[in-house]
Formats: structure tokens, C-alpha cells, sequence
């Protein structure tokens, strides 16, 4: 099983300190509080100092803010629960904390009627009340429990493609007999239906039909073959091995068959890798331009030359138009100006911000034609990739957005081609931040078509793609926290959003 060690990742350090913000909420009452002061106790940054170490000082001084002011630790029992603005059960929801969770609290807890245990303030605000899931402590356990996520990869949850039809999903760990039982009653299920018996497969399942299997108590509901489930964990009953999912069901691991996703990645931009970058969509074989006898142009193979992979980067130079058609201009290694055609690759170029954008604000332009994705700071670009946007007729929205809420993972329906039957819910589905209603960025772990629209209107980016702009936008998701919302009162902003065609 995965254990997740307590150590404050690096990255997590600058969120830490910009989620604190500059107004925290206490009681009933809104009050401005300054932000904690981490230079306070020592000198100025020295001079020349490294990325490194000046991680580890921030950090270091986060956690010495944090034994000061949120000295005790909480962790998530329950399955999710609500962070609240306010010591009240019906106060605004500024977040959610899943299974596992380890958050910090300050020391003295608020007794409510509803709340004999107390409520907790959180870091960096919030509140939650201990009795409806989280074991409160003076001291930080070793580990945190091994149903929490892991936010230091690229998938927080394993992931795993249901290879049976009819796979039974358990309550609890089931004896033999149960499992004997539920396999049955899958089987005759799947019988039944294949013989277009649907109305008697109905009643099969609601135990109505006599001298027929039923479907034990220990069983939740049946998965079809396609679906996915996410895991935190394998247990063992009688030398049988159950992954253990995220909502606390289990299913026979032999029915599972693990998937990691793609392994395509974008680019960090700097003064070396800059903008325009291009990649191959599909895979694409380079062309030449022959001219005629009567001074007409046309495309031909090139006898010999290799085709750049699908997803493979591109040494474009531009785009040029020649008769009907628009060519992309490459290079070749021994600097010959070679052509493809348009639809062959996608290429993630700058645009200048929007008026509303500060000098230091990071945003995300996605350009549907280009099926590209590039993170900015300000008119700086710092992160360019492929991405699948919706398909034809579940066009992803143009215009301009923010980001509403934020979930390490989170539900989804109607994901598009390869994510199971569309009337299935895929849970806990990776980085996902939602822009506009039901569409949002997220990970795709069920496809490998970046750069393809692939989609049902949402935007999918590779695991790796999809857990780096998470940690970069707003609102950065508190340590511990599992989502966060922006919705106005929340105290948190989201990054803008701008999607074009």
C-alpha cells in the first residue's frame, strides 16, 4: 500500500503562503486579520540564494508559522467533509476534506449545540466540526492514512479498467460464499440480458423472480466491463486480494487491470524554449514542393525521409499557404525547409492578455484549433501543451472564464469516447478544475489522443500536464484540503481562463 509521508512538499510551500490570504473568518463575523509575518524571526533572504534553499526556508518558516498558530493536527475520518465559513453546519462552503486528510488547526475548538465536540478553525481558514469526521491530536502522526491522496504524482489515486462484465462491487470484504453468490447472480444477469430478456434481468436484480440467484447483501451495485476504478489500497480475506476503493467499497483485484495513463508531457518555457512550439498530432510524414513544367506547384513524399511521431516535437518555422491549402514549415535536421499538412500539427503560439490580467497573475489560454494549452504569468509564458477538447457537438465554450472550484479529484459523467459507458460515472477523476458549470481542466488518464478533440466540452490534459497546472493556478487548494470554491464570500479568486478558437 502507499503511504504518503507528512514532509510539506517543496512545491506546496508558496500555495501554503498565498492561501492564507489577507482576511481570515471567525465566529460569525467577518474580521481582517494580517496573514502570520515568517520574517519576523530572522534576516532578510541572503544574497545569492538558491531556488533550494530558499524553498527550505519558507518552509521552515511555514512550519514554524503553523506550530504557533495551528499547533494541533486533524486527520479526515469521514468520506468528504465540508470546510464551513463559519462555526455553523448551514455557513458557506469554502472547501472539502477527504478520507485521510491531515489539516492544522488552532488549539481551542468552539462548542455549538450541534457540535458537542467542538468546531475547529482551520489553516488557513474555515472551519470544520470534529464529530462529523476528523480525529483531532497534539501531535503529528508518522504518516497520514493510506487512503489519502498522492498529491506528489502524477495520479493521486491508483486507477484501474474493469476487465469483467458484471464485476461485483463489495460493501465490505466478502466471505467466500458472498462472492460465489454475487458472481452467480452476475452471470444469470448477464444471461438474462443477453437473451433480451431485459424486463426478467430487472427483476432478477430486485430479487423478484423465485427459484433464481440472489444478489447478496454485501454487494453495492455490478460494474461493466470498461468502467474504471479508482484505489487507495489491497486487502486481503482468505488469501483473496480486494482493492480497496476511494468511497471504502472493494473489488476482486483479478478483475482490475491498472492503468497509468499517458506519459506525454508539455514544456517548461524560458529565455531557451520559447514560444512558438509546435508538436505532431498524428503521425507525420514530411513533404516537398515540386514545381511543374507550367510553373504550377505541387506537395509530394519525400523518398526515404523519417515522419515524426504522433505528439513528437516539431521544428516549425510557419505557415504558409500554397494554392488551396495551408502547409506548416519545418526544418530538418540539416536545415531544409520541408512541409505537412495542416491538420498533422498542433502549435501552441502567444497571445497578449487580457486587459484584466495583472502583471503578475498566472492564466491559461487554450486554443481549440490548435487543441493547445500555454500557462502565463502576467505577458510572460511559462508552460505549453497538448490538450483534447470537445468533440463536435459537445463543443468546449469559448470565451473567457475563472476557475470556480478546484478538487484533487473529483466525479464526473459523460466524459467523452474511452471513458466507459457514458451513462457511468467515472470517480475521482484527476486535477480537475471547473471554469464554466460541468466543464473544467482535468486529467485524462483513459486516453492517449492529446492534441485530438477527444471530449464531451471539458478539457483533457495528460496526468502529469493536468497535476501542473493544478499547482499553478488560483486558488492554490490548502494543505490537506482535498477542493476548494471560489464562490463569492469564499475569500478565494480563480485564475482566468480564456478559451478561443
Amino acid at each position: 500500500m502507499r503511504r504518503k509521508n507528512l514532509i510539506v512538499p517543496a512545491l506546496l510551500v508558496v500555495s501554503a503562503l498565498a492561501a492564507w490570504g489577507t482576511s481570515r473568518l471567525s465566529g460569525g463575523d467577518a474580521e481582517v486579520e494580517e496573514p502570520p509575518t515568517l520574517t519576523a524571526d530572522g534576516p532578510p533572504p541572503p544574497e545569492g540564494e538558491t531556488e533550494a534553499e530558499r524553498r527550505a526556508r519558507e518552509r521552515a518558516a511555514l512550519e514554524g508559522m503553523l506550530e504557533r498558530e495551528f499547533p494541533m493536527h486533524g486527520i479526515v475520518t469521514a468520506a468528504q467533509l465540508r470546510v464551513r465559513s463559519e462555526p455553523d453546519g448551514e455557513a458557506l462552503t469554502l472547501g472539502w476534506l477527504r478520507l485521510g486528510g491531515h489539516v492544522r488547526m488552532r488549539r481551542e475548538p468552539r462548542v455549538a449545540p450541534r457540535c458537542a465536540t467542538g468546531w475547529y478553525e482551520l489553516y488557513p481558514r474555515g472551519w470544520v466540526c470534529a464529530g462529523q469526521g476528523v480525529d483531532v491530536s497534539e501531535s503529528a502522526p508518522e504518516t497520514t492514512a493510506d487512503m489519502a491522496a498522492d498529491t506528489d504524482s502524477p495520479l493521486p489515486y491508483r486507477y484501474m479498467f474493469v476487465r469483467d462484465p458484471q464485476t461485483p462491487e463489495y460493501h465490505q470484504l466478502p466471505s467466500r460464499d458472498d462472492q460465489r453468490d454475487a458472481i452467480e447472480h452476475g452471470r444469470r444477469y448477464a444471461e438474462l440480458l443477453n437473451d433480451g430478456q431485459e424486463r426478467r434481468a430487472g427483476l432478477l436484480r430486485e430479487g423478484r423472480l423465485a427459484g433464481e440467484p440472489r444478489m447478496p447483501a454485501v454487494v453495492a451495485r455490478y460494474l461493466h466491463r470498461g468502467f474504471y476504478v479508482a484505489g487507495n489500497g489491497v486487502e486481503t480475506r482468505s488469501s483473496r486480494r480486494f482493492v480497496r476503493t476511494v468511497r471504502g467499497s472493494y473489488v476482486k483485484e483479478a478483475q482490475l487491470e491498472e492503468t497509468s495513463g499517458a506519459s506525454f508531457q508539455g514544456v517548461e518555457l524560458d529565455e531557451e524554449t520559447t514560444l512558438p512550439i509546435a508538436w505532431a498530432t498524428r503521425t507525420a510524414a514530411p513533404l516537398e514542393r515540386q514545381v511543374r513544367a507550367d510553373g504550377s506547384e505541387r506537395m509530394r513524399g519525400v523518398e526515404g525521409a523519417t515522419p515524426w511521431e504522433r505528439q513528437e516535437r516539431v521544428p516549425w518555422l510557419r505557415r504558409e499557404r500554397i494554392g488551396a491549402h495551408v502547409y506548416h514549415v519545418v526544418q530538418t535536421p540539416d536545415g531544409e525547409e520541408r512541409f505537412l499538412r495542416a491538420w498533422f500539427v498542433g502549435v501552441a503560439e502567444a497571445i497578449d492578455p487580457p486587459r484584466s490580467v495583472g502583471a503578475d497573475d498566472v492564466w491559461v489560454h487554450v486554443d481549440v484549433s490548435e487543441q493547445t494549452l500555454v500557462m502565463y504569468r502576467g505577458a510572460r509564458p511559462f508552460y505549453a501543451t497538448l490538450v483534447s477538447s470537445g468533440l463536435e457537438g459537445h463543443d468546449t465554450p469559448r470565451g473567457e472564464f475563472h476557475i470556480r472550484r478546484k478538487f484533487v479529484s473529483d466525479t464526473m459523467a459523460n466524459l467523452g469516447p474511452d471513458a466507459g459507458d457514458d451513462s457511468y460515472r467515472i470517480d475521482d477523476v484527476p486535477w480537475t478544475q471547473y471554469f464554466d458549470g460541468s466543464i473544467a481542466l482535468h486529467g485524462a488518464f483513459w486516453h492517449n489522443r492529446f492534441g485530438l478533440q477527444r471530449s464531451h466540452g471539458c478539457v483533457n490534459l495528460a496526468p502529469r500536464d493536468a497535476r501542473y497546472v493544478f499547482e499553478h493556478t488560483a486558488p492554490e487548494v490548502p494543505l490537506g484540503w482535498h477542493g476548494v470554491s471560489t464562490d463569492r464570500g469564499t475569500g478565494f479568486e480563480g485564475s482566468l481562463v480564456v478559451v478561443t478558437d
